[in-house]
């Protein structure tokens, strides 16, 4: 049986393919205006390059859904039957579909990338109970997602429903010439589509790396890219820089003894870790304006490293470079990827065994980013969150948990329970989005350019609360309190939006007791870094440890030449010593390149090929780096010999 044919085939297609690139391109110019402030920095010929090369990741996606369909229209039209007719309309619905959820995510991601510094990959699904249970107030926040993504879908299906009568309306004889012809001009149209180009290899991720930076990458890739690809990305390959891998660790060897010009023997340790807490905001050397005048004034009384960065842009990632060090490098955040099982040792199992009572304090709701299982796994066995607290009708913030003024007060009053020496981490909430903040507290909190700045305020002054309850309480002399920001959001300046500084936190230790003498030092100190830094303060000789330290951290007083920072953007690996930057592909791929940050270390140069003296040093030291993460992580070996 044959029916007439509402024939799409092939001008109609070819419509519905230019009008999804045309409203792809839509949404790409959409994320720019949403992070204009961070992508502004770049030139108009960056901006440009990553923008043609994200017409070829949007031409991936479009190939991958209509030559299928086009294949199903071919069918349909040649035959006229039945069955072809009802798969091809079938299909054609599914791609309409899937495309609409693909726009949602896309303009969603646009405001996740100010938090995340990154496009979304598959990650997000095993944090989306968090995003779940915040979907009424993110909906009211964000309100312009689905407003934007509602205009958008409704031009896509206006676009499918005036192509479905393209054409004539009674089928036409088709000879196998026209039709062989079709047939092979689609096809070679649509795998170039999904080759991305004509290139030697497929586009991929790494392509986007070619753009030199991760915030232009993020422009030129596609979340739907990214979420289709992710699952490819997730399984670290093994790097073969060096053949032995005796030489790698030899390579990485830092010197353990015994640095610090203190011994806080038997000190209490408590670890506070702010939320998104850039340097920015602590006026870093004068440049901004000092949003938490608290924090400012106790990084004056404290050991304060103002050339400090966090190891992620995320949270999740904060915990295991702090409590573990434990860089995030996997691409997934450590404790959802494959390897969060691999073998670890935790400043808490050290402390433990040492006598220490160990807790983490968060507020929000037990299970919010795996912040309670990072805590048990790293040696902080007592868990106080949302569920522990008492007032929870009266505290609750409305959206994440317990504001910070009172859970803080919370954690000051279990902390007076504990039996010396303890351990404590506390992790605070009320600066991140939606930024709420106590009724009565609202009007005589300071008020900066966005929203965020109040809300940062007020974590500020519950954290000046906090102090000021601490210091009545006897345990109070003899503690080392370590204060950090878990990564870096809500950035204004444009010198903190470059690729190096968009990981600057503060870090400072504060001794009470004036035993470890106030100073600001410049050196190189990383989030993996507190953990050795905090066994040096207390005497505890990490060459007596059951397994060694990792060579990802190091006590922020051994000798500045062995200072270092690393991290992983998108799918480029970062280290640094001193002003030098060392930047190549994460999966150990031979591109290569350098830059000299300028006297302010925020501000990079020109990137420029390694000369022959640092191809046996700084170069040598980075690969090594990366081959370790990369082979030990894998093979679940970090601490092997």
């Amino acid at each position: 049986m044959t029916f007439a044919s509402r024939r799409v085939f092939p001008h109609g297609l070819i419509l519905r393919g230019l009008g999804l690139m045309l409203v792809y391109t839509a949404v790409r110019i959409l994320f720019f205006a949403f992070n204009y402030s961070v992508l502004k920095i770049y030139s108009s010929t960056d901006l440009l390059r990553a923008f043609a090369l994200g017409f070829r990741f949007d031409a991936w996606i479009v190939s991958l859904t209509l030559l299928p369909l086009f294949l199903l229209k071919l069918w349909s039209w040649k035959s006229q039957s039945f069955t072809a007719r009802w798969l091809a309309t079938g299909f054609s619905a599914f791609v309409l579909a899937l495309h609409a959820v693909f726009l949602f995510l896309e303009v969603s991601d646009s405001q996740y990338f100010k938090y995340s510094g990154r496009r979304t990959t598959l990650a997000i699904l095993k944090i989306s109970g968090d995003a779940f249970q915040q979907s009424v107030q993110l909906l009211i926040n964000f309100w312009h997602v689905p407003v934007l993504s509602c205009l958008l879908v409704g031009a896509l299906f206006y676009l499918w429903r005036q192509t479905r009568m393209f054409g004539d309306a009674e089928q036409v004889y088709v000879g196998k010439i026209k039709l062989t012809l079709t047939l092979i001009a689609g096809l070679c149209l649509g795998v170039l589509g999904l080759r991305g180009g004509l290139q030697t290899k497929p586009i991929a991720p790494a392509h986007a790396m070619l753009l030199g930076h991760s915030q232009l990458a993020a422009l030129a890739l596609s979340t739907s890219f990214q979420l289709t690809h992710s699952a490819d990305n997730r399984e670290l390959k093994t790097i073969r820089f060096f053949e032995k891998e005796a030489r790698v660790r030899e390579i990485l060897e830092l010197p353990r003894e015994r640095f610090a010009p203190v011994q806080l023997d038997g000190y209490n340790v408590v670890i506070l870790v702010v939320e998104s807490l850039s340097m920015e905001y602590l006026g870093y050397r004068g440049i901004n304006t000092v949003y938490a005048p608290f924090l400012h004034e106790l990084s004056k009384k404290s050991l304060f490293f103002d050339n400090a960065y966090a190891n992620g842009r995320q949270s999740i990632e904060a915990f295991p470079s702090i409590l573990a060090s434990m860089p995030s490098m996997v691409g997934d955040p450590f404790i959802t990827s494959q390897y969060s099982s691999v073998t670890t040792q935790g400043l808490g199992h050290v402390l433990a065994k040492r006598g220490y009572q160990n807790a983490f304090f968060h507020g929000a709701k037990n299970g919010s980013m795996y912040i309670d299982s990072m805590a048990k796994m790293f040696g902080f066995p007592q868990f106080f969150g949302r569920q522990e607290y008492p007032n929870d009708a009266r505290d609750f913030d409305g959206s994440w948990g317990i504001y910070d003024e009172p859970f803080l007060q919370f954690a000051v009053d279990h902390m007076n329970q504990f039996k010396q020496p303890f351990a404590t981490g506390i992790f605070t909430l009320s600066s991140h989005n939606p930024f709420h903040i106590p009724r009565h507290l609202r009007d005589s909190l300071p008020s900066g350019k966005q929203p965020f700045h109040k809300s940062l305020a007020y974590t500020d002054y519950a954290i000046r609360r906090f102090f000021e309850s601490a210091a009545t309480q006897p345990w109070f002399n003899k503690t080392i309190f370590v204060v950090t920001g878990d990564h870096t959001s809500e950035l204004e300046s444009e010198i903190f939006m470059k690729e190096q500084s968009i990981y600057r936190v503060p870090i400072m230790f504060y001794d009470p007791s004036g035993l470890l003498k106030p100073k600001v030092n410049h050196r190189i100190l990383q989030h993996t870094d507190i953990f050795p830094t905090l066994l040096d303060l207390l005497g505890i000789d990490a060459r007596q440890l059951e397994k060694p330290l990792l060579p990802f951290g190091q006590s922020g007083f051994a000798p500045e030449r062995y200072a270092r920072a690393a991290n992983r953007g998108s799918d480029w690996f970062w280290y640094q010593e001193g002003r030098t930057v060392v930047r190549l592909p994460g999966d150990g791929s031979a591109r290569l390149e350098l830059v000299d940050l300028q006297e302010d270390t925020l501000t990079p140069g020109a990137r420029r090929p390694a000369k022959d003296f640092e191809l046996d040093g700084i170069v040598n030291r980075a690969e090594a780096y990366l081959q370790f993460f990369n082979n030990r992580m894998a093979r679940n070996s970090l601490f092997e010999p």
